[in-house]
């Protein structure tokens, strides 16, 4: 483990480093009926000790902007943030792009058949992957309305029940990625549950700035929260 690390750390000629993480600020977006948003709460910057001096305090709901849902978030035994393994976080990672086949459509559930597609066109999903998915729904993430439906009428892509029963039937994948609010569609909850229930972790709000490869090296680093359901995730692809 410790030479695959170095390994994929090491700079490579070739090698491009994609931050698919949004910043947190006051745009970040977040549940209204379950959390706060993130801000500041307290600015100090100034030269008063006779050198510059920049802090910040800050608060946010864990589950905003783009975050890392802990299996524990819906699954009582399951592990919370701080317990998830390293080797689960810095692994190989898998894109699936739904983008022609969702067009929009804020009711649209991946079925299974499109993970069985993709296996046929590329081979079988690697060991321990992590597999991200874009709906194209992350071109309207400055726009709260687009992004999750209207007020009290949560709309957005997501995995279908027959989907992440097909993911963790196959043993292979540790954690699912969307450019969505969850990896459910609207306020459906069976693909938490499904996932959840064999310890896979949630990444919502993923930023895919362009199309990534079939297959490539992804780190996921969610701010280490002891007892956490989720937290804040810097993701990065190494392609």
């Amino acid at each position: 483990m410790l030479l695959f690390i170095v390994f994929i750390l090491s700079p490579v000629r070739g090698n491009e480093l994609i931050d698919l993480s949004y910043p947190h600020d006051k745009n970040s977006a977040y549940w209204t009926t379950t959390g706060i948003p993130f801000r500041f709460i307290k600015k100090t910057a100034n030269s008063n000790r006779g050198y510059w001096l920049a802090t910040n305090q800050f608060e946010t709901a864990e589950h905003c902007g783009t975050h890392l849902d802990a299996p524990y978030h819906f699954n009582r035994l399951g592990w919370k943030l701080h317990e998830v393994p390293l080797y689960r976080l810095i692994t190989t990672g898998v894109f699936l792009n739904a983008s022609s086949e969702t067009d929009g459509n804020c009711s649209y559930k991946l079925p299974a058949e499109e993970l069985e597609k993709w296996e046929c066109e590329n081979g079988p999903f690697p060991n321990n992957a992590v597999l991200l998915i874009s709906f194209g729904w992350g071109s309207r993430y400055n726009n709260k309305t687009d992004y999750f439906g209207p007020r009290n009428k949560f709309c957005f892509p997501g995995l279908s029940k027959e989907a992440s029963e097909w993911i963790t039937k196959s043993k292979k994948i540790v954690g699912v990625g969307l450019d969505t609010p969850s990896i459910d569609q609207g306020l459906n909850v069976d693909a938490h549950i499904e996932l959840t229930s064999k310890n896979l972790y949630i990444m919502e709000n993923v930023d895919f700035k362009r199309p990534l490869p079939k297959i490539f090296t992804i780190i996921v680093l969610p701010m280490k929260i002891r007892n956490g359901t989720g937290g804040p995730c810097r993701i990065v692809a190494i392609v």
